[in-house]
């Protein structure tokens, strides 16, 4: 069952967002919710930061699961789903919540609530439910932003209903953010995300971007980490959101690479910490700045909650090779990757990753 959800995930992996217009920023519907985590992450800590409770594993599961039943019901544009609901809110109720069923079908039983609650409810009035609209808004603002630049005719009426739906948001950490010089252009740099494509240099089926590839980790993480026992649920999906953070400033080197010369691997951490501290994380307030800092450059350490990690980044990978391998690549490097990638998993000794391999 959990292979059918993983299959189901894979999808937005292939969805294009503004599907129904030329766009200069051609970005998919996981490359999408991989930011989506960065800013929702970044407004919780600020409002952490400002003496409010934000419950951050409630907030992150409704950010992975929030899109799932579009993988049911395919990609309906905002502009059409908008008149639908003005004009017939009982038929586009019925059509979500027939969407959701079909999604609970893959969830096992233990998840079914959790998942059920976290698509339904997630924009709702919680504090949890504001800042995943806040951070959503601000994905979609970005994309028609830059969209608007090539193609004004297609996108100024979407990014003036955008702007104007931010204005209303009623969250002092998202006012907080948009004042800030520092926090956007941080934002900026984590956005690049969404435009480095993984395993560049061979011909692929299914372009994935590091983007993409965080938000799958995370929701395999997250998976992984309720499925365990005593494990900080919250420190594993966190590790997993920022373990690719430095691959804004250094670009995605892959594992082969870093392993090809001895000394090799180790030289790119030292270059990556030293950019991670020059760079990024001088854009942050300091406790924040703090919090990020091992997040970013020692994410596979600490305990079980590193493993997980760890066997949820690999995953990500082997998914990759194995949809490039289902869509008929024929180069032999995607069924090496693979062999190697699944001998890696089983080599953690991990009763999770165990079962989910199996």
């Amino acid at each position: 069952m959990i292979q059918d959800l993983i299959d189901l995930v894979k999808i937005m992996f292939s969805m294009r967002r503004w599907n129904n217009k030329p766009t200069f920023d051609s970005i998919s519907e996981a490359s999408n919710s991989g930011f989506v985590l960065h800013v929702a992450h970044l407004l919780a800590m600020l409002e952490i930061e400002s003496g409010n409770k934000v419950d951050m594993v409630k907030l992150i599961s409704r950010i992975l699961l929030k899109d799932m039943p579009k993988c049911i019901i395919s990609d309906i544009s905002l502009s059409t789903k908008s008149m639908i609901q003005s004009l017939s809110p009982a038929a586009w109720n019925k059509l979500y919540e027939s969407s959701v069923e079909e999604v609970i079908k893959y969830v096992p039983d233990r998840f079914k609530e959790k998942f059920e609650d976290a698509m339904i409810n997630s924009r709702d009035q919680s504090i949890e439910g504001r800042i995943v609209n806040a951070a959503d808004l601000y994905a979609a603002y970005k994309e028609a932003e830059i969209n608007l630049r090539f193609f004004p005719e297609y996108f100024k009426e979407p990014f003036e209903s955008i702007e104007n739906n931010m204005k209303n948001v009623e969250i002092e950490s998202f006012k907080t953010f948009l004042s800030s010089n520092e926090l956007r252009t941080y934002l900026s740099l984590i956005r690049t995300l969404i435009y480095a494509i993984r395993w560049n240099q061979h011909p692929r089926t299914v372009l994935t971007t590091v983007s993409g590839h965080t938000f799958f980790v995370t929701f395999v993480a997250y998976l992984m980490a309720e499925e365990t026992n005593n494990v900080n649920v919250l420190n594993a999906i966190e590790r997993a959101i920022f373990h690719d953070v430095p691959e804004t400033l250094t670009g995605d080197i892959i594992s082969p690479t870093k392993r090809r010369v001895e000394g090799f691997e180790s030289a790119v951490e030292e270059v990556e910490s030293k950019m991670v501290h020059k760079v990024l994380l001088p854009l942050l307030p300091n406790k924040i700045a703090k919090h990020y800092d091992p997040l970013m450059l020692k994410p596979f350490e600490g305990g079980i909650e590193g493993k997980i990690a760890k066997a949820s980044d690999l995953m990500g990978s082997l998914i990759e090779c194995q949809m490039e391998i289902e869509n008929g690549m024929q180069t032999g490097f995607f069924s090496r990757g693979y062999e190697s990638l699944k001998n890696q998993l089983k080599a953690m000794n991990l009763k999770i990753v165990d079962e989910m391999m199996n």
